[in-house]
């Protein structure tokens, strides 16, 4: 993805403890936006690519370096929430669910690295909570520059917003894009039946994962409609070919809670909804 900053004229460098950031991370690239909430308005928008390949000391300093140098991001804030971007993540059943158990539930499906902090949160709008994790190296870098701030995974905004705004008795396919994973929720009657995620590497594999899908849940590719977000568009390869397959394929749109800046204008309103839907997460 292309580099970034678009920023309101209104944007008041001197009135940011009354606005709210959003951040979502990883280890290639960070990006936030922020809320004026009186006037329920997104002001700011930033992207920033990191090095690849970096000993993670120096991609630490790099991120740093980032962080410090960016004006904005040293303001103080309202709130500040993070999402960080991993295929890393489990949902535990609220009646499953208990916290002396996290290690547990997350290495039943996942692996635990070493330097990996577990955090938990409860879905909104799901009987079930998602248990995650963050390299602690990059929390404590957060922590040290943020302050009281929150973490999540982009799980939590994908499925609460998928079972709050797209309610629907009939089945809904949702597929958020991220850079080398994708999240696929299915929904009916205003109940989350279905999600995973995949790892990808091409277009080609976007296809696989989103036909099997499909296939194994015995889904009708003429009505059953496909929601995409995150990072694709309508010239993508991904696009083009799948809706040989599928009938009714569309891309999301941003939340209608809020307004935006018309400087967003320039990238697809559908490429970062996760992080806009950030701030209807508790």
């Amino acid at each position: 993805m292309q580099e970034f900053a678009f920023v309101d004229e209104t944007l008041d460098i001197n009135l940011t403890l009354s606005y709210k950031l959003s951040i979502q991370a990883n280890l290639n690239g960070l990006s936030f936006c922020i809320l004026d909430p009186v006037r329920n308005k997104f002001i700011a928008l930033s992207h920033k690519n990191f090095e690849k390949d970096l000993f993670i000391d120096y991609l630490l300093n790099y991120v740093k370096e980032y962080i410090d140098s960016n004006e904005l991001l040293n303001k103080p804030f309202k709130n500040t929430r993070i999402i960080w971007l991993s295929d890393k993540c489990t949902l535990i059943p609220d009646i499953l669910f208990d916290e002396n158990n996290l290690k547990k539930y997350f290495e039943f499906n996942q692996k635990l690295d070493e330097l990996d902090e577990i955090h938990f949160k409860k879905l909104k709008y799901s009987d079930s909570y998602s248990v995650y994790t963050i390299p602690n190296l990059f929390a404590s870098l957060f922590i040290n520059k943020f302050g009281d701030i929150t973490f999540y995974n982009q799980q939590i905004p994908f499925i609460n917003t998928i079972l709050f705004k797209h309610h629907s008795e009939t089945k809904k396919v949702f597929v958020h894009i991220n850079e080398d994973f994708i999240d696929i929720g299915i929904t009916e009657n205003g109940k989350l039946i279905f999600y995973n995620n995949f790892r990808y590497k091409t277009d080609h594999d976007l296809m696989y994962f989103t036909m099997y899908i499909y296939d194994k849940l015995n889904l009708n590719t003429d009505n059953t409609e496909l929601i995409i977000s995150g990072n694709r568009d309508k010239k993508s390869i991904f696009y083009l070919e799948l809706k040989d397959f599928i009938r009714h394929i569309r891309f999301d749109k941003l939340p209608e809670d809020y307004s935006y800046s018309y400087t967003f204008n320039k990238i697809p309103e559908h490429t970062f909804t996760n992080l806009f839907n950030l701030q209807l997460c508790e």
